[in-house]
């Protein structure tokens, strides 16, 4: 159980490692950042109810 432990922490360490060689060369060549997940949703039209006509009143349309 601890050389498992200790492989899973030196596979952690290096995949930090990694990243960061990666985000080293994509800031080197002016890559733009990866997408994060956190964006705001554009917010839904809304729909334009029809006014119901009274009476007398003319539809135009």
């Amino acid at each position: 159980m601890q050389a498992q432990h200790l492989i899973i922490e030196a596979l952690v360490d290096e995949k930090d490692s990694l990243l960061q060689t990666i985000q080293g060369l994509q800031e080197a060549n002016n890559v733009p950042a990866p997408f994060d997940g956190d964006w705001e949703e554009e917010p839904e039209e809304e729909e334009i109810e029809d006014i119901p006509l009274g009476e007398g009143e003319i539809d135009d349309e």
